[in-house]
């Protein structure tokens, strides 16, 4: 539409801009008008009462006279006061006034709560007369700046000529200041010496404004101001203005009647100047609007009737274009609202799509449109055979993924079940120990390969089809951590897992408890804690470490909440998307918050359906409210050392019949001591109490062997033969009887 309405744009923007600079113009002197009247002569009629009100209190801080004057003036300025509000109060004048006029109308409304204070300090004369002259000269110079805001005009002669009106306005204001200091002066007493030092700084600033607010006068106001210039009754204020200024010489004798007299008459003079000087300015601007007018008239009206023919002729010759344009861009939209997206959403299905199913033939070329529309194709074409190559890709890596991840599993059972048979003929507690540590990186190593598993979608080859003892499942968590000496498990309730959730929740505890010993200090424990709960079983994992910020611990939990894909860029956080995926997959909810320590708590909610006592599913649970005041009771700490449970498939026919139990140890000298742990059959549900394996027996065998390597080792020490008297009974205490 716009290349076919080039011609109208440059013709529009001159329309538009001469509109609006006229129309600018236009609406300046209204504005200034209905500023004039709704602010300036309200102002400017406050000012004439406050001046007068003014002179005479000046005159009656020093005197005990003019009180009845000074009274009826007050009553003079209220009036104007009342009405200067009432103008400025409208809501028409609010909408007419300028930011600016609004800020000076502000201020001139603070300085006006200032006058009942002044009129008060004047009654009780606390003030002397420069203190009063200046607190009334505050008050006048802010409806001075009122006035001021509401006369800027934008044609340059006028504005000039506003100015000058202005300027003389103030100039006049300083005369009567220097009036009311001098008149008091003359009818109560000589001047003091800051009252002198005062009227030669007006009169400095009267002379100084006059000079500037006459320089662009009108001729003929340059001959009237000249007249007041050379008149005698100005000749003879100038005078007395020139010996007080000389400070050499006393304070010059002044007839009241006089100076009251040549003051009246010059003031007068400078009025009438003012007023034709405002008079002239106003006459100006009626010329000045005709001619905005006329020039609005001719280059909107003109202009607006050429713009609408043009543009009736443009969208006539444009209609078909336009609707071939719009035609395009909805098949647009279509591709890429809905197309695209149901193309992207089969391939991760799974399904397989056809390029060429997908995308519209080409059409035959007539014009710049019909190749926009071949060229639109052959991007979705592009578009679709990228996300086919992507998902193809992804689909090539997921399997990558998921042989090596198998062949490592395969690897490693193989490795385990090779370390377990050599662990039964080893004897040497050292050789034991070695093999242990062996063992327990093996078992590390396979939970590693498991995660290629999981990140190719696939479900690991290690479960089970009846229930595990929760706490075995914990504990085989534990077992396959570097650091499990830190790990401390709280004992829980005598509950089961579901056979189906075992190693995907194994796998799970394992990675939250690698990320708690690895962030926190060598020599702070891992707390793990259990607790039935009316929505599930919460596992608690809290660490002593250096925490997470709050960004990072919500970014976590979100991701958490709903697995994103796999981003390999992200391959630092990848346990993170294990947890994600494992929790998914059975309802897990696992939710990361603040250790009240520093560290870091990991909740893991297991849904209730997941977990199971001895004689079935867990009923619902309504927890009881503690008593009032009560304190709960900390946890015991465990008297057990975490016990690794080797986790086979039960699917894998070369699998042993029992699930051995082995406790990780790091120095055979001081054997860890495990608590009674019924090692799993395969197949054989959790409640039936099967006869204890041989592999408790040798753990047993174990620990007698290393306590003999102690006293071996302890004999080859030479020591002082001890008293028979010290010397205590040592009364061996097995943990089982030896079988």
């Amino acid at each position: 539409m716009l290349l076919l309405l080039v011609p109208l744009v440059p013709l529009a923007g001159m329309w538009l801009f001469s509109t609006s600079i006229t129309l600018g113009a236009a609406t300046n002197l209204m504005d200034v008008k209905s500023g004039v009247d709704l602010f300036g002569k309200p102002a400017y009629d406050l000012v004439t009462q406050l001046q007068a009100e003014r002179a005479l209190s000046v005159r009656f801080v020093g005197s005990t006279g003019a009180q009845v004057e000074l009274a009826d003036q007050r009553a003079g300025t209220d009036a104007a006061l009342a009405e200067f509000r009432r103008l400025t109060g409208s809501e028409d004048a609010r909408d007419a006034a300028s930011p600016l006029t609004r800020q000076h109308l502000d201020a001139v409304g603070k300085a006006l709560e200032e006058l009942p204070l002044g009129r008060a300090v004047v009654d009780t004369r606390q003030y002397d007369r420069v203190q009063i002259l200046r607190l009334y000269s505050g008050i006048i110079d802010r409806a001075f700046g009122l006035y001021g805001s509401v006369s800027g005009l934008d044609d340059e002669a006028l504005n000039r000529q506003a100015t000058t009106v202005l300027a003389l306005t103030e100039a006049r204001e300083l005369y009567a200041r220097e009036n009311a200091l001098i008149s008091a002066a003359v009818a109560n007493g000589p001047l003091t010496a800051a009252e002198r030092a005062e009227a030669v700084r007006i009169i400095a600033l009267q002379r100084r404004a006059h000079d500037t607010a006459t320089r662009y006068l009108h001729p003929d106001d340059r001959a009237s101001y000249q007249g007041v210039l050379d008149s005698a009754a100005y000749l003879r204020l100038r005078a007395i203005e020139e010996r007080l200024a000389d400070l050499t010489k006393p304070v010059p004798a002044v007839d009241a009647g006089q100076w009251a007299a040549d003051y009246t008459t010059v003031d007068g003079r400078l009025y009438a100047l003012e007023s034709a000087a405002a008079d002239r300015t106003i006459s100006a601007t009626m010329p000045a609007a005709t001619a905005i007018l006329l020039q609005l008239g001719l280059a909107g009206g003109v202009g607006l009737v050429v713009i609408v023919v043009l543009a009736l002729v443009s969208l006539r010759v444009a209609r078909s274009v336009i609707a071939r344009i719009n035609a395009l861009r909805e098949r647009a939209l279509h591709v890429a609202g809905h197309s695209l997206p149901d193309v992207v959403a089969r391939l991760r299905a799974g399904h397989t799509v056809d390029v060429d199913a997908e995308v519209p033939p080409a059409t035959t070329v007539e014009d710049e449109l019909h190749e926009l529309e071949n060229a639109f194709a052959e991007v979705q074409r592009t578009a679709v055979g990228s996300a086919v190559q992507e998902a193809t890709l992804r689909a090539g890596l997921n399997q990558v993924f998921l042989n090596i991840g198998r062949r490592s599993q395969l690897l490693l059972h193989r490795q385990l079940a090779l370390l377990d048979a050599m662990e039964r003929r080893v004897s040497d507690p050292q050789d034991l120990e070695d093999l242990y540590r062996i063992d327990h990186l093996g078992a590390r190593m396979r939970r590693h390969a498991e995660d290629l598993v999981i990140l190719a979608g696939a479900v690991p080859g290690r479960g089970w089809r009846h229930p595990v003892p929760l706490h075995d499942v914990v504990r085989s968590a534990v077992s396959e951590v570097e650091e499990f000496t830190r790990i401390t498990v709280v004992p829980g309730q005598e509950l089961s897992l579901r056979g189906r959730a075992v190693s995907d929740v194994v796998h799970l505890l394992a990675e939250l408890l690698e990320n708690a010993t690895a962030f926190s200090p060598r020599d702070t424990n891992v707390l793990v804690s259990g607790q039935l709960l009316p929505n599930g079983y919460a596992v608690e994992i809290e660490d002593r470490g250096v925490g997470m910020p709050a960004a990072a611990v919500d970014e976590a939990n979100a991701r958490l909440a709903d697995p994103p894909d796999f981003d390999p860029a992200h391959s630092s956080r990848l346990g993170l998307f294990v947890v994600a995926r494992l929790a998914a997959r059975h309802g897990i909810r696992v939710t990361l918050r603040p250790s009240p320590y520093g560290g870091l708590t990991a909740v893991v909610l297991l849904p209730r359906d997941l977990v199971v006592d001895g004689q079935g599913p867990l009923p619902q649970v309504t927890p009881a409210a503690p008593p009032a005041g009560a304190l709960p009771a900390a946890p015991a700490a465990p008297a057990e050392v975490p016990m690794k449970v080797d986790v086979i498939s039960s699917d894998d026919p070369a699998a042993p019949a029992e699930l051995p139990v082995r406790a990780p140890q790091t120095h055979l000298a001081a054997p860890l001591r495990a608590e009674p742990v019924v090692p799993l059959r395969a197949g054989e549900p959790s409640g039936e109490k099967p006869p204890r394996p041989a592999e408790r027996t040798r753990n047993f065998l174990t620990s007698l062997l290393a306590g003999a390597h102690r006293g071996r080792t302890a004999a080859t020490v030479p020591a002082a033969p001890p008293n028979a008297a010290d010397s205590p009974t040592v009364v061996p205490t097995p943990e089982e009887p030896t079988p």
